[in-house]
């Protein structure tokens, strides 16, 4: 995973490359997620909190707006992310948002420096999920909440199935999604548990919709991580899969749309007093 650099490389290239597609509707899971960490979080309100891969910033946003003498700091290693992220921010007029390119596994803050992490829909993208943890955890107090925002196992179905299915049927095979690894709530908890943090709590909310159509589903593919997969097939194939995946796509379609479920799970623990690392 993001421990090559070669495949980091290429990580940052796509979240370059989709950066201005997260406004989308299709994506509005992006955009709805953010509303329930600010809430479970529970904070005072003169936090300073660090945002882990923000992305656009939905979440540091969410966060800063409950935050009338706390402060964000939103980190992510695209500058294309980041350029929508100050975009966005000049839009809204929230002036506790800062933005810094970073990456998340190399954060350079000092130890126990900000008294919330959160990390949204990003900790898949490493292969050692709870070496990552443990990193995000050690810049906050001792005391301090950690969250994380991961999809759930049924996240994307049925249109995901479909997708993989005649992806295979290409050659290219896909044996586990990176998210899948953190995708119930066993596998959260266990994973927050190795990283040493106490008091761990994990729930799902749902929150599936309608996508209008297939070019809805094709938007989610193409600007978001599944965009990877198919930039793996030739130019000819490519067209061709297109056309065969939205026709299949198109009849899964009610009166209301194409159902898109979207389940995702909230993990947050506590760092232990005697926890230093």
């Amino acid at each position: 995973m993001m421990e090559n650099p070669g495949l980091k490389e290429a990580y940052r290239n796509t979240f370059n490359a989709i950066s201005a597609g997260y406004g989308h509707s299709a994506m509005r899971f992006f955009s709805e997620a953010p509303d329930e960490v600010s809430s479970l979080l529970n904070m005072r309100g003169d936090e300073h909190v660090i945002d882990v891969a923000t992305g656009t910033g939905y979440v540091a946003f969410a966060l800063a707006r409950d935050l009338p003498d706390g402060h964000v700091t939103g980190i992510d290693f695209s500058e294309g992310m980041l350029a929508q992220a100050i975009e966005n921010k000049n839009k809204l007029g929230i002036p506790n948002v800062t933005f810094v390119e970073m990456d998340m596994q190399a954060i350079d803050y000092k130890d126990n420096h900000f008294d919330v992490a959160v990390s949204s829909f990003s900790i898949f993208f490493v292969e050692d999920m709870a070496k990552q943890l443990i990193h995000v955890a050690s810049k906050v107090k001792p005391g301090g909440a950690v969250l994380i925002t991961t999809f759930s196992d049924n996240a994307f179905t049925p249109l995901v199935n479909v997708f993989l299915n005649r992806l295979a049927k290409y050659g290219i095979e896909v044996s586990s999604m990176a998210w899948k690894g953190v995708s119930t709530e066993k596998q959260c908890t266990t994973l927050f548990k190795t990283a040493g943090l106490q008091n761990i709590h994990c729930e799902q909310k749902e929150c599936g919709y309608y996508l209008r159509d297939a070019s809805d589903w094709w938007y989610i593919i193409w600007n978001g991580g599944f965009r990877g997969l198919v930039s793996q097939l030739s130019e000819k194939d490519f067209l061709q899969f297109k056309k065969e995946h939205m026709a299949e796509a198109a009849d899964l379609a009610s009166d209301k749309g194409i159902w898109l479920d979207m389940g995702v799970l909230y993990t947050s623990g506590e760092k232990g007093h005697s926890n230093t690392r």
